[in-house]
């Protein structure tokens, strides 16, 4: 089976986040891996490529293949899950959240639909709670989930699971006043008696529907996810570190969001009866405490304790060894910092003029804007040093680069005199360069 460049890509990232989906990764998982990447002939550089990506894009990607390269996905997919001789129930809700959004099992479970999506910086934890999240009101669905809401909640407590749906919780908070006073208590202390009477008063008059668009605005679609279809939203348990937390949206059927949930837990308990493997000899596993030990030694291996620095593939910068801390910045800033990451050798700033088509290569790839005539007068402005924007430029990256690492910063900024070239000292062998 032959698969395009961007798709090998994205196997390795779902491999590769499958394996680690259980925070313990063993011999025979690597072994099946290994193998699976050789059949399909994905190289380091997939791997590699595939750190800057998220689960999503991944998935989004992998949607595109034909049927015959969905289903070879999906035997990987399976085969790799019970290499370890164990499939357990988080592993299997990601394995339906992969085979389900990539469009894998539509002849099995035609009446299911869903997508996986991966939302950045989220301030909130819904694991072990499933909620229902509509961008609109969804008039009819919302009847029926009021019909069967009864034995939507039993289904999923049967799971250990709990059913949060906005309209039930908003009246019991309505209902019992006393309750959400001293929980208020507890959750922000410095609220005066004044403002507590205002929250309870005002909590009487808020319209449950524009309450959930303002969830959804806030929360979500402010992070760049859109929903289209009335879902219900189950937290993946990937223990892989990630900057994104990962999620399974189910599409509700709207005559029965029951059916739906019954379908869905019957398709994810077959997943638990994948194959074992056949056992290794010299089995080691490796958990996420040995994954802490790994990438604290990656951490002091280089000079200084320094972390590794990730370009991905939309020009965003991250500090894999501190946490994938994402170093932020304006575009034409990122812009410039990644041109003088590819000169090692330095450019001096009256040098900037002969650089300037590669320096607009990269900006036009990394900058939300698509004008081009904009894109390229505010390059001509750089190199020309129209209006003295190099220096603010510069400055940005040292504010960005010190609000993470301190003192450290030093060997991430651009320096030099100004009459001389300008570097940065980072060595090359700490930067992963996805964006080429």
């Amino acid at each position: 089976m032959t698969f395009k460049e961007n798709a090998k890509t994205a196997i390795a990232k779902v491999l590769s986040d499958l394996i680690q989906s259980d925070g313990i990764v063993n011999q025979g998982e690597i072994r099946y891996l290994r193998e699976a990447f050789a059949s399909m002939r994905i190289e380091d550089s997939h791997l590699k490529k595939s750190v800057g990506m998220t689960l999503a894009e991944a998935v989004t990607i992998l949607k595109a293949c034909g049927p015959a390269e969905k289903q070879a996905i999906r035997k990987h997919i399976e085969r790799l899950s019970g290499a370890d001789g164990n499939v357990n129930p988080s592993e299997t809700l990601l394995i339906a959240a992969l085979t389900l959004s990539i469009g894998a099992v539509s002849e099995e479970v035609p009446s299911l639909k869903a997508d996986l999506i991966s939302i950045p910086g989220l301030s909130f934890d819904t694991r072990d709670t499933v909620l229902y999240v509509e961008s609109e009101v969804d008039r009819k669905t919302n009847r029926s989930i009021v019909k069967e809401y009864d034995g939507l909640c039993q289904l999923l407590e049967q799971r250990g699971l709990k059913f949060f749906y906005l309209p039930a919780f908003m009246k019991s908070l309505k209902g019992n006043t006393r309750t959400l006073k001293q929980t208020l208590r507890y959750l922000e202390p410095l609220l005066s008696d004044e403002q507590m009477q205002l929250i309870v008063h005002d909590m009487r008059r808020i319209d449950t529907p524009m309450l959930s668009k303002e969830i959804f605005l806030n929360y979500l679609n402010s992070r760049g996810f859109n929903l289209d279809h009335p879902s219900f939203l189950f937290k993946i348990e990937n223990q892989k570190a990630s900057h994104c937390q990962d999620f399974l949206l189910l599409h509700v059927d709207a005559v029965s969001p029951l059916k739906t949930l019954q379908e869905f837990f019957a398709y994810n308990d077959k997943l638990l009866l994948l194959p074992e493997a056949e056992p290794v000899e010299d089995q080691l596993e490796y958990t996420g405490l040995h994954k802490i030990v790994i990438d604290t030694i990656l951490k002091y291996h280089s000079a200084d304790g320094l972390s590794r620095l990730l370009i991905d593939e939309r020009g965003r910068l991250f500090l894999l060894d501190r946490n994938r801390a994402e170093v932020k910045m304006q575009s034409l800033a990122r812009a410039l910092y990644i041109l003088y990451l590819r000169h090692e050798e330095g450019i001096a700033l009256t040098e900037l003029c002969d650089h300037r088509d590669e320096l607009l290569a990269i900006y036009s790839t990394v900058s939300d804007f698509t004008n081009a005539e904009r894109l390229a007068g505010t390059v001509d402005n750089l190199v020309n040093f129209v209006g003295s924007t190099i220096n603010p430029l510069l400055s940005r990256i040292r504010r960005a680069f010190t609000a993470l690492l301190g003192d450290q910063a030093k060997d991430y900024l651009i320096e030099g005199d100004v009459r001389d070239r300008k570097k940065i000292n980072l060595s090359r062998t700490l930067v992963i360069d996805n964006l080429r």
